[in-house]
């Protein structure tokens, strides 16, 4: 049986129960028109389906996940690795990378996507050395 939940749903007003869909689904992303991500939902009684009542950004992230992934880009947890190995704030880190600490605390924390140069830069920071072709190591 699928899991259900109830939940109060702000915009009807109710407190209703929720069946959860889980839903294979091509975005887009920047520049990636294909990235096929699955994404969860709560279907309502009506058929309607909503995003997580308590985490609305959840599909967002994952979305953002399969960017990273498709363009070999550290992850957040990664970067965060990264500055605390250099034992940085986040404000020394950006700093030291010539960014503004609210453009590395969103990618630190998910919100926002990295460049490719802002990639570059978190590479480098890691020891990494500079090459012309990109990274394709897989991670353990």
């Amino acid at each position: 049986m699928p899991n259900q939940q109830a939940f109060f749903n702000p915009e009807t007003e109710r407190t209703e129960i929720y069946t959860e869909k889980w839903l294979e689904e091509t975005c887009t992303v920047k520049e990636l028109t294909d990235l096929s991500v699955r994404h969860h939902y709560w279907e309502g009684p009506d058929g309607e389906l909503w995003g997580d009542f308590n985490d609305p950004m959840e599909n967002v992230r994952r979305d953002f996940q399969a960017y990273r992934e498709r363009q070999h880009f550290l992850t957040p947890p990664e970067i965060i690795h990264v500055r605390q190995r250099l034992n940085l704030t986040v404000r020394a880190f950006a700093a030291a990378l010539g960014l503004g600490v609210s453009t590395v605390s969103q990618i630190e924390n998910g919100e926002r996507l990295q460049t490719k140069y802002q990639d570059n830069l978190f590479r480098w920071a890691q020891g990494d050395r500079f090459s012309p072709t990109p990274h394709l190591k897989k991670r353990a």
